[in-house]
């Protein structure tokens, strides 16, 4: 796909998926202690919550621990096939009740979309789940996704937003990132985006280079290019 660049500031935005697109997070706290039970595991709603925006391996590691310190041994499966339960299970759930998207997004991603301003995915999560979800969508919204498995670095690490922007031919300092995690808020800025934070499970810190909203509700392409050059005005 071939994009025009946009005059306007940001150059692009980089979304990411779960928690920032679409309201995902609860689902994937509930498979993973739904996952947990069938080995007779208790995994709280707040293990779970403590682990939004991490890596798929980190999550992985943390539930494995957490089951072989409840039964004294490891479980009688690879860790590999023990977390693909998880993804599996929030994709059967994007497949059959569709993407919750978060207030405001189909909005402004339209809105972006009909000015121009090319867009990415960038999720630690599976790319079949991303599909699930994004198909939902028009066709040309985005102009590249970066998932998970394609990631040399998860989540602080900025790698997979600057593989993201390199794919769009934009510069990261040119670009908004939409986040809602700690770590994911960390990967943008460390990027040299600028960072537009919205909470989904937990509350966010400030930070330089970062502007917190409650609400992508009611927010334009002009109010991004304000946050953008409010931003570099203040650095």
């Amino acid at each position: 796909m071939v994009f025009v660049m946009s005059p306007i500031r940001p150059s692009a935005v980089l979304w990411d998926f779960d928690g920032t697109l679409v309201d995902t997070e609860e689902v994937w706290v509930q498979t993973e202690i739904e996952v947990m039970a069938r080995y007779g595991v208790a995994w709280s709603y707040e293990q779970g919550v403590a682990l939004c925006g991490a890596s798929g391996p980190a999550t992985m590691r943390a539930m494995w621990a957490e089951a072989t310190s409840q039964l004294g041994e490891p479980l009688d499966i690879a860790p590999e096939a023990f977390w693909s339960q998880v993804p599996e299970g929030v994709l059967r759930h994007l497949e059959t009740m569709g993407p919750p998207w978060r207030p405001g997004v189909p909005e402004l991603l339209a809105d972006l979309s009909n000015r121009g301003v090319p867009m990415a995915v960038v999720s630690a999560s599976p790319p079949e789940l991303l599909n699930a979800g994004l198909q939902q969508l028009p066709d040309g919204f985005f102009g590249t996704m970066v998932s998970g498995p394609e990631m040399p670095r998860g989540k602080p690490a900025p790698d997979a937003y600057l593989m993201a922007a390199e794919r769009l031919g934009v510069e990261t300092f040119d670009c908004i990132v939409v986040e809602d995690s700690v770590p994911g808020t960390a990967a943008g800025r460390a990027s040299g985006a600028v960072v537009i934070a919205v909470p989904a499970m937990l509350p966010l810190p400030t930070a330089p280079g970062q502007v917190n909203l409650d609400t992508l509700a009611g927010l334009t392409v002009d109010g991004m290019s304000r946050i953008w050059h409010e931003v570099r005005a203040s650095e």
